[in-house]
C-alpha cells in the first residue's frame, strides 16, 4: 500500500522521509479513526485517505517538527474520518427514506416462479440490472458491499435493486 503513497513523492528523500512517517504513524491514526468511526473498513479508509492527502501536501509538511507533524496528521485522519462518517450517515438516512417511501415489490410473486426460468429472465435483463440482482441475491453481497465495488451510492444500490426487481417481474408477467 505504501507505494501508493510513494508514487506521489519525486525524491528519494521524500520517499524515505515519508515511509518513516508512515511506519510511525498508521496505528496511530488508525485508533483515531477506529474512535470515531467504530469500524474497521471505514477507518482503513479514513486512513488511506490521510495518507493520500499527506502525501499530496508532503512538500509543506516535511519539515515540519516532530510535534507539528503529530498534529497536522491527527487532524487530516480525523477530518477524513469524520467524512466517512457524515456520508454514512446521509447514505443511511437516504435508506430510510426509500424504505418508507418507496412502494414494495411483493416478494412473493418470486417465490412461486421457477428458479431456473427466475435465472433465465434475470440474465436476460439489462447488465446494469442483472449484475446488481446477482451480486445482492445469488452471491449475497451486501449493499454496503456492493456500493464499494461498484463505486456507487448505497441508494444507487437499492434503487437499481428496486429497479430490477419490478422490471423482472414485469418480464416474468408477460411470459406466462
Amino acid at each position: 500500500m505504501i507505494n501508493i503513497y510513494l508514487s506521489a513523492l519525486e525524491t528519494a528523500e521524500d520517499k524515505s522521509q515519508f515511509g518513516d512517517l508512515y511506519i510511525k504513524y498508521k496505528q496511530r491514526m488508525y485508533a483515531v479513526a477506529y474512535k470515531i468511526l467504530q469500524n474497521v473498513e471505514d477507518s482503513e479508509d479514513a486512513v488511506h485517505e490521510a495518507f493520500i492527502a499527506i502525501a499530496d501536501n508532503f512538500e509543506k509538511i516535511k519539515n515540519f517538527s516532530c510535534q507539528e507533524k503529530e498534529q497536522y496528521i491527527v487532524i487530516i485522519v480525523r477530518n477524513a474520518s469524520i467524512n466517512i462518517y457524515r456520508k454514512n450517515k446521509k447514505d443511511s438516512e437516504h435508506l430510510a427514506e426509500l424504505d418508507n417511501n418507496q412502494p414494495t415489490v411483493n416478494v412473493n410473486f418470486f417465490e412461486n416462479i421457477d428458479y431456473q426460468k427466475l435465472l433465465q429472465t434475470i440474465s436476460e435483463l439489462p447488465l446494469i440490472y442483472k449484475d446488481i440482482l446477482f451480486m445482492h441475491y445469488v452471491n449475497h453481497y451486501t449493499t454496503k458491499e456492493i456500493s464499494r465495488m461498484l463505486d456507487i451510492s448505497m441508494n444507487a444500490v437499492w434503487k437499481r435493486i428496486e429497479r430490477a426487481k419490478k422490471l423482472l417481474k414485469e418480464k416474468l408477467e408477460k411470459g406466462e
